[in-house]
């Protein structure tokens, strides 16, 4: 009998070291698609514009940068990538537009300077970022 509460015990002590694990494995789940959520899907929320947005808006601040000049770097989606990245940076989830976006290269075309307004949207807008967090990812 006591030989037979033992074992109950092992295999019980056994089953919830593998609820446990599974539990685990589950939150690390969670937290790698809410990080990739945060890292790809909601930077692409970020709104581009070369000119102002209809939208009323408080600024967030100047982002400014330049790097030397070539086809990689004069690419737009490259300098919205690298605006965005900045933004998020510097503002995290307050930022929802990047606005009057510019790229000039420099006089004898080996620079390339872009630069963006960053914005926060005021009031409710279908792409904002501010007023959302993600708690949970389907």
């Amino acid at each position: 009998m006591h030989r037979f509460a033992r074992i109950i015990a092992i295999l019980s002590a056994l089953l919830c070291m593998a609820a446990c694990q599974a539990a685990v494995q589950q939150q690390e789940q969670k937290k790698a698609e809410i990080h990739y959520y945060n890292t790809t899907v909601d930077r692409e929320r970020i709104l581009i514009s070369t000119g102002d947005l209809s939208n009323p808006h408080e600024k967030l601040g100047d982002l400014s940068y330049t790097e030397p000049l070539n086809a990689d770097t004069i690419d737009s989606t490259h300098i919205n990538n690298k605006l965005r990245t900045m933004a998020i940076d510097k503002w995290g989830t307050q930022v929802d537009a990047l606005i009057d976006v510019k790229s000039t290269p420099n006089a004898d075309a080996t620079m390339l300077t872009a630069s963006a307004v960053a914005v926060r949207v005021i009031g409710d807008c279908d792409f904002c970022r501010h007023n959302y967090t993600p708690e949970e990812t389907k």
